[in-house]
């Protein structure tokens, strides 16, 4: 009889040995020799590193520790709450372990909190970290398995000695241990956290896993597994890794010029930006990359496809990391002090005061700071300012105020833009990137103009839906992706749901891969302002299982479930799916000339003329995000869209399905 420790780890890399692997084995070591003694008792203490979390703010996990056992009991341990008691039963426990190999020189204790040193962020709080790694294993566990059970966290701080931890804290005792720690040393630290011990008479208990062997096994399963990506994520990640000619160009250039990449929907720029991200990120250039875009549902989608990657999100080094506009702009703000809170989107006047506060971070950054300043400043800041790459999508869409504050801090040399010709959301003015830079320091590849995303029937339709519409677009099909089809009905049930998730298996998608946009009037706001789709209850249960992309209260989060993807058109700009649903598109159309503005200054100005075309060249943008198959509901057939459209299935009857 005896308690085993296995030692799992999942390092992308087998070949290299991690600090926290290294870790780890000393650990299993020490616990080994600690439990040989209890002979009579019996189970299994799983150590498992690097373990990377799916939708959550931390998503990285250096160690956990996690033990299931039999007949063990210590005796003479501290509970928080208890005092000293004689002898504890432990049954079963969950440890989060953040790792800090940090000397003691480069740790310091403020407060409650340590505070280590990296290069790029001197005064990262990793108390803060362990505790953030926490309730993202928490939230992880209740989303995966719906069970929601109390973790312990431990700092160890394994660069420092037992001494120098007490000098720091004195008889304090906090959730912090040295390099060579014991089992009941681990122990005693995570029982003043403890409210999983019961009392029964005289008897003692600490069992963190409700519902024993068989939940033990389920989580332990969970972290085990390996997740691959499918469908459209598995062919993204594959492009990442791919090597071109086109990247191989773009790259001889970075750091020397401003690099300027052109193209409209669908030809394949984010997908360029990932991988020269990707690439500057990896071990061999090992730099710091943060990619811009305009909304929360693209940042949510290319976080989701990060996280499937091999690649490092933490602090002390190289990483790729993604953020809206505004985030980015407001994590400077903060930096600098122009805010010390974050404005809140919900605000009705948030535009308004965004841009004011962003003219204030450019009167200070732009006009005041020098060089020297700035690299203080980097130096000073959290690691969300201190960037080696930033990559804008969507940049055409950007102020003058966000381009000269970007050029100022990291130079233009630093910057590369992808810009999508016409797609406008935040501006209707083109943003030009290279206006006033000379020639010589800015490399712009030929504009991208093949279509790499939709199928060539699907190009054809969004061709002749824009020259119906008067509009200036035109995208060339790829002859290598041949196929597509487009169905307009009258509503989206559960038998058309079926048929996209016949289509999608057959081609090895999944749920995920199936995106359905919807205007403002299936917003539902409750008393307090929070959001929703007002179908989603109807739809999970006619089974439609859906991702609520409007619930504000998943905006920065994405789908870790078999789910489809539902957000409003507003935020499509940068998905796509294999199949789309654009659901009750006239209603979308009407909404967009509602609210529209034009300039009708101008003498002969037509404004219907001007807003039509405003409206349907932005209605082009959710008509781009399909790959295979474009769904569109009408409410009103014989409206002016409805018409159009009729006229194009009668066109092209043999991929386009009139369901009226």
């Amino acid at each position: 009889m005896s308690i085993k420790v296995k030692n799992i780890s999942f390092a992308y890399d087998k070949t290299k040995v991690s600090n926290e692997a290294a870790a780890a084995e000393h650990l299993k070591k020490r616990l080994e020799k600690d439990l040989s003694s209890y002979t009579n008792s019996t189970g299994t203490i799983y150590i498992l590193t690097s373990i990377r979390l799916f939708g959550q703010k931390r998503n990285d996990i250096d160690i956990l520790v996690v033990g299931l056992l039999n007949n063990f009991r210590m005796s003479n341990l501290r509970i928080n709450g208890l005092g000293l008691i004689s002898e504890l039963n432990i049954s079963s426990f969950i440890i989060n372990i953040e790792l800090k190999s940090h000397p003691s020189s480069k740790v310091a204790r403020e407060g409650y909190d340590y505070i280590v040193t990296y290069p790029n962020d001197p005064h990262h709080n990793a108390s803060q970290q362990c505790k953030e790694a926490k309730f993202s294993l928490v939230n992880h566990l209740e989303d995966q398995l719906d069970v929601k059970l109390f973790i312990y966290d431990i700092l160890w701080l394994n660069g420092l000695s037992k001494e120098d931890i007490t000098e720091m804290r004195g008889d304090q005792m906090d959730n912090a241990l040295p390099l060579d720690f014991s089992f009941k040393d681990m122990m005693s630290v995570i029982l003043q956290q403890a409210i999983d011990v019961t009392r029964n008479h005289t008897q003692y208990r600490l069992d963190t896993i409700k519902g024993g062997k068989t939940v033990f096994d389920k989580i332990i399963k969970l972290f085990t597994a390996k997740r691959e990506p499918k469908g459209l994520t598995k062919k993204k990640f594959e492009l990442i890794s791919q090597q071109s000619t086109d990247i191989e160009k773009i790259r001889k250039n970075i750091g020397d010029k401003l690099t300027i990449v052109k193209g409209r929907a669908g030809t394949g720029k984010t997908i360029q930006l990932l991988q020269l991200a990707f690439f500057l990120a990896n071990e061999d250039n090992a730099k710091r990359c943060m990619i811009l875009t305009y909304n929360n549902a693209l940042v949510c989608d290319i976080k989701r496809l990060i996280d499937y990657t091999p690649m490092p999100t933490k602090v002390d080094g190289r990483t790729v990391s993604i953020k809206t506009i505004d985030s980015f702009f407001q994590s400077l703000m903060r930096e600098t002090g122009v805010i010390s809170v974050p404005l809140s989107p919900t605000f009705s006047d948030y535009k308004y005061q965004y841009e004011a506060k962003l003219q204030e971070l450019n009167d200070y950054v732009v006009k005041k700071c020098s060089s020297e300043d700035i690299l203080t400043l980097k130096d000073m800041a959290d690691a969300n300012i201190d960037w080696d790459y930033i990559m804008v999508d969507e940049a055409q869409d950007f102020t003058d105020l966000e381009k000269e504050i970007l050029f100022k801090i990291y130079g233009p040399k630093r910057i590369i833009v992808a810009d999508g010709v016409d797609q406008f959301m935040r501006r209707s003015e083109r943003q030009l990137w290279d206006r006033g830079i000379t020639d010589d320091l800015v490399w712009k590849p030929k504009t991208m103009e093949l279509e790499r995303r939709q199928k060539a029937n699907l190009v054809n339709f969004v061709n002749a839906f824009a020259k119906k519409a008067g509009l200036d677009w035109n995208v060339r099909p790829n002859p290598e992706l041949p196929g597509g089809q487009v169905k307009i009905l009258p509503t989206f049930n559960t038998k058309h749901f079926k048929e996209l998730k016949n289509n999608c298996l057959k081609s090895k998608c999944e749920n995920y891969d199936i995106l359905m946009l919807f205007p403002p009037s299936r917003v539902e706001i409750d008393k307090k302002g929070n959001r929703k789709f007002e179908l989603a209850d109807l739809y999970n249960k006619v089974g439609i299982p859906i991702f609520d992309g409007i619930n504000n209260q998943l905006r920065t989060t994405y789908p870790t479930k078999d789910q489809c993807r539902v957000y409003q058109y507003d935020s499509c700009r940068g998905l796509e799916g294999w199949c789309v649903v654009c659901a009750e598109f006239d209603e979308l159309i009407q909404y967009k000339m509602n609210i529209v503005e034009v300039d009708d200054t101008v003498l002969g100005f037509d404004r219907d003329l001007a807003k039509k075309k405003i409206v349907y060249l932005w209605s082009i943008m959710p008509l781009t995000r399909p790959i295979d198959t474009l769904v569109i509901t009408l409410k009103d057939p014989n409206s002016e869209v409805g018409k159009l459209l009729k006229e194009l299935a009668n066109s092209f009857e043999d991929f386009i399905e009139w369901g009226f």
